[in-house]
């Protein structure tokens, strides 16, 4: 019964192998699947992300440098992280030049593989008229005014879905040493930030 079994899962296998069949029953992606974190934050609020450090408990530690991240809320943002383990613990630490402040914060992600399986669910985009097959690859964490940081998975904004939303706190700054970037932020984004403010009640 066992050897019928597997014989007419690999005939059907082989039958369908261009619709994506397998045993496991993986999707075939149309883009190869690389499962990263990025960066956001909103526009006009640009921030100096120091190097994200991650922890696989048991497996592997590791970090990744991030650096000037600008525009925009709830998009694929900047760095290209691999997360490969899945971690269960990422702590960021960023320089806000809108408000001249740090603030860091520990994440722990108390089920990664559960994440992961989130992360691998179908979430067809349009593109060019095509659809296109993608799972939501991408763990983004968006940095907002006053230490708010969201967690999304998605592919492109479109398919984002909040997974995490956590409150970071507010450390030893050191405006003097991000003083010839905060000069170029205020002369892009100074008007709008006298104009609208911080606007804490948005993220």
């Amino acid at each position: 019964m066992i050897r019928r079994l597997v014989v007419l899962v690999t005939v059907l296998c082989t039958s369908f192998l261009l619709s994506g069949c397998s045993i496991a029953g993986t999707p075939e992606w149309d883009h190869p699947v690389k499962y990263r974190l990025r960066v956001s934050v909103p526009r006009h609020y640009d921030a100096w992300v120091k190097p994200v450090q991650f922890e696989a408990t048991g497996e592997r530690a590791w970090w990744h440098p991030i650096g000037i991240t600008t525009c925009c809320w709830k998009a694929s943002g900047n760095g290209n992280a691999h997360l490969e383990p899945m971690p269960d613990y990422i702590h960021i630490t960023w320089f806000s030049f809108a408000e001249q402040q740090s603030y860091t914060r520990l994440i722990h992600i108390p089920d990664p593989e559960a994440l992961r399986e989130r992360m691998e669910q179908p979430a067809p985009v349009q593109r060019n008229g095509k659809t296109i097959n993608m799972p939501r690859d991408t763990l983004v964490l968006g940095l907002a005014p006053g230490g708010t940081v969201v967690l999304w998975i998605m592919n492109w904004a479109e398919t984002a879905i909040e997974v995490g939303r956590y409150k970071a706190v507010k450390i030893d700054t050191h405006p003097e040493y991000y003083e010839k970037r905060t000069e170029r932020y205020l002369s892009d984004s100074g008007a709008y930030l006298k104009k609208h403010g911080l606007q804490l009640d948005r993220w």
